[in-house]
């Protein structure tokens, strides 16, 4: 899979901004302030539906502007693809795929497959419990719409149930309200978790593969995924049960999938309690390469890696080795500062397969 070519209209910096990618290594390059990250996040917004860098997608539309636009052409072989995104000043937006228009970014997912490692990325090895759930929902999304579907099922019965909850403690509703939906949300929590240890035991073994392989054994990764309850429909039933005092109390659903629990561990320690700078970046970067992977082995399809300024922002050592690894025969695309600085660290985007941009100040 690669990204033939990006457009954009009143997104972020850029007024207007069309580039053409090849399948090999594509270098954007420029000063801060010139735009070079809004390009990567917009390939990713084409990919996913969603950006990298912000949960507020009227963010990204110029003040001032009734409406911001990015189409994209992927190719898959001989198959390509023109996604288009509109975003309306006043929130609402829609998505074409192939001058159709799109119920959303749901049909999106697992399309075109990107795989980004970018400064935002690191919150995955920092951030709560919730930012490694939804990246690891993101990953396995990609290669099961099954899982897709039932994740969305899950989450929307999720809604319904703490929305009865707060009814029954703030309006007197009955709790047969909230029983109602026990029975479809176990059955769905039950699917996911199936799919989640599948998924996280394959990927956990790559994880450690590519850990032995890129640091020739000096580091040892330990990828632990505890569901939050039992993993029998019944049991989750029974306690939902029991704990349903307790959920009426402080209005939410206190047990299920959305509770699960993602740990990573460096050399026998807790990553997150413990990992020091320098040992979340090469964490975060192996566990790119293990999605990378993880995906190819999965839908046949070799993900574009896009790589934000990984020289500068990653301050990471081995960063030749980091796009050998990431970008083997793979389209890349890097964001930099300066390129004479990128061409010493051994990237030479002067091949035929192979582009590069400089974006001045807007």
């Amino acid at each position: 899979m690669s990204v033939k070519e990006i457009a954009v209209h009143s997104f972020r910096n850029h007024d207007q901004a069309r580039l053409k990618f090849g399948p090999g290594v594509n270098v954007i390059w420029g000063g801060n302030g010139s735009g070079k990250t809004s390009i990567l996040e917009a390939i990713y917004l084409l990919a996913y539906g969603r950006s990298f860098r912000t949960r507020r997608l009227l963010e990204t539309l110029q003040i001032g502007r009734e409406q911001m636009n990015i189409t994209g052409i992927f190719e898959q072989g001989k198959e390509q693809n023109q996604i288009q995104l509109n975003q309306l000043h006043d929130g609402r937006k829609r998505f074409i795929l192939n001058e159709k228009p799109i119920s959303g970014a749901r049909e999106l997912i697992g399309l075109n497959p990107v795989v980004v490692l970018s400064p935002e990325e690191q919150i995955i090895t920092k951030g709560a419990p919730g930012n490694r759930r939804s990246y690891f929902d993101q990953v396995f999304s990609v290669v099961s719409k099954a899982y897709v579907d039932t994740l969305v099922s899950y989450t929307r019965t999720l809604k319904q149930r703490n929305a009865a909850l707060v009814r029954v403690a703030t309006d007197n509703a009955p709790v047969s309200m909230i029983t109602a939906w026990d029975d479809t949300l176990a059955k769905n929590g039950n699917k996911i978790w199936r799919e989640r240890i599948q998924y996280i035991n394959e990927f956990s073994g790559l994880l450690q593969k590519v850990a032995h392989d890129f640091t020739i054994g000096d580091v040892k990764l330990c990828l632990q995924h505890t569901p939050d309850t039992a993993l029998t429909i019944d049991e989750h039933k029974k306690i939902l049960g029991q704990s349903l005092k307790n959920d009426i109390r402080r209005g939410y659903t206190g047990s299920g999938p959305h509770r699960d629990i993602y740990e990573i561990g460096f050399n026998g320690e807790d990553l997150r309690k413990f990992g020091s700078q320098g040992e979340h970046k090469i964490t975060m970067v192996l566990i790119k390469m293990a999605e990378a992977r993880f995906i190819r082995k999965h839908t046949g399809k070799g993900p574009t890696i896009i790589l934000d300024d990984l020289f500068a922002k990653l301050d990471f050592q081995r960063s030749d080795q980091v796009l050998s690894a990431l970008g083997k025969d793979l389209q890349t695309i890097i964001t930099a500062t300066d390129i004479i600085d990128l061409e010493k660290k051994g990237v030479n985007p002067s091949g035929s397969n192979d582009t590069s941009y400089h974006l001045g100040l807007n």
